[in-house]
């Protein structure tokens, strides 16, 4: 009975030991924000030996179990916050975890707004509820920190002769850049247009006090760095206007002036010549459509009231081939030399005899010059100026030659012109056949009178 006993005590007694060690330690683990307040970080997510156990409660707690045979590897995480690892002995019961905020880089690039340049030596500040610090740009315009993340941030930065910039900065989870654009609070612009049409002027230059202060953008804009409340000089050159030069005083909230550039007027001389380098009277001369005068006996005229740029010039006069080019008006007083072409027209030179019938191989000779000789058909073109006499000489063996004076004074006459052929009478031939003829006549004078001598005798004898 007594070995029963003991048996049965020996049996609860292991029984007890299993219970206790399949039981385990229970470990309290309280999970923190190390910097500033303590304050509690709830879903903050526990790993023991690589698995997960759970999250944190609302008030940065969470419990769990192990066996107490060996110590326990333990990894604490957080978006946002730096991971906690360490390893705690078989019997620990609680744990208290302190973490810390990830840092990424908070970047100010400081640029000037009209150059888009780095401004160097700006003073920036950043500052949140707890903490503030301040340093300036370096050469590329830059300022940074490592800032804790999901944190917000209020950004100042300061530079002599520039607005001032200010921005709240919300800081997420990876780096975060702020570009501050500032304006010159010296910064002035002059805006130059043309007077009449009131449109932009580039390529103008803007001089203050005498010093080149640049050209004028595709906007006629040229901004200008000038301290306000003073007096200065402006003067504004554009080829083709007039100089604008006046004295400004630039005020305390003035951003700017408008210019309105007139346009110089030119005059220039058009001399007009022809294709033998002489005067050429009575020519019609326009601009842009427009009628401007006749030349003079000496071939030129005046053109007045220009203004610098290009034209359309348009010259006519009859007989001459009417000019069409473009005038460039750059220079005052210019002498512009002009050439017009004589108008010509092409006709044909017809040879007939009796009015119908073609005589080919005629010289035609054209005020003393020979052109060429008729083709089969007794034609040959000739290429002649209107409003011009012509003396038009026709020469053939056979054939009497032809005088005929000619004016073309019209395209319209596009038939041919007629020279009438006649033969000519060979009086070498003529007088051949007369020497024929009265040989012919002396030989039968001489023969009838042979002839009755011979028959006086025949009667002589018979008597």
């Amino acid at each position: 009975m007594r070995r029963t006993w003991t048996c049965v005590v020996i049996v609860l007694l292991a029984l007890f030991l299993f219970t206790v060690t399949a039981a385990g330690v229970t470990v309290l683990v309280n999970v923190y924000e190390k910097e500033g307040n303590i304050t509690p970080l709830s879903s903050a997510s526990l790993y023991a030996n690589g698995a997960l156990v759970g999250k944190t409660n609302d008030e940065g707690s969470i419990e769990f179990t192990h066996p107490d045979t060996e110590n326990v590897g333990i990894l604490v995480q957080k978006l946002g916050y730096s991971p906690w690892e360490g390893e705690i002995g078989g019997n620990t019961t609680s744990l208290v975890v302190e973490m810390t905020r990830k840092k990424v880089p908070l970047i100010v690039q400081v640029y000037d707004t009209d150059t888009m340049t780095p401004i160097p030596g700006a003073k920036v500040s950043i500052k949140d509820n707890s903490w503030e610090n301040t340093t300036s740009t370096g050469s590329t315009g830059i300022a940074s920190w490592n800032v804790t993340v999901e944190s917000v941030y209020n950004v100042r930065v300061e530079v002599p002769n520039y607005h001032g910039f200010s921005s709240q900065v919300e800081v997420g989870l990876e780096q975060k850049t702020v570009q501050a654009l500032l304006f010159r609070d010296d910064r002035f612009s002059v805006i130059v247009k043309d007077g009449g049409s009131d449109s932009p002027l580039p390529d103008a230059t803007v001089l203050v006090d005498g010093v080149n202060k640049g050209v004028t953008d595709l906007k006629g804009i040229v901004i200008l760095a000038l301290p306000r409340e003073k007096v200065y000089t402006i003067l504004v050159r554009l080829e083709g206007y007039e100089d604008y030069n006046q004295q400004q005083i630039v005020g305390k909230d003035q951003a700017f002036i408008t210019v309105s550039l007139r346009k110089t007027p030119y005059s220039v001389f058009l001399s007009v010549y022809n294709e033998e380098k002489d005067p050429v009277e009575g020519a019609s001369v326009y601009l842009n459509g427009a009628k401007q005068g006749t030349t003079s006996r000496y071939g030129r005229l005046q053109l007045t009231n220009l203004t610098f740029g290009n034209y359309s010039l348009e010259i006519r006069d009859p007989g001459y081939v009417t000019l069409r080019q473009s005038l460039q008006v750059s220079a005052q007083g210019e002498d512009i030399p002009v050439e017009l072409g004589y108008q010509h027209l092409n006709v044909s030179v017809k040879t007939l005899e009796g009015g119908s019938v073609p005589v080919s191989g005629v010289k035609i000779f054209i005020n003393g010059q020979e052109n060429g000789q008729t083709d089969g058909e007794g034609t040959l073109p000739v290429s002649l100026r209107l409003n011009i006499s012509y003396e038009f000489s026709a020469e053939k063996p056979g054939y009497n030659p032809v005088r005929v004076v000619k004016n073309v004074t019209s395209f319209n006459e596009t038939g041919p012109l007629l020279i009438p052929m006649e033969r000519s009478i060979d009086w070498f031939l003529i007088g051949i056949l007369c020497a024929v003829v009265a040989a012919a006549g002396l030989a039968g004078v001489i023969f009838w009178k042979r002839r009755g001598t011979g028959r006086l005798h025949g009667r002589g004898r018979g008597l």
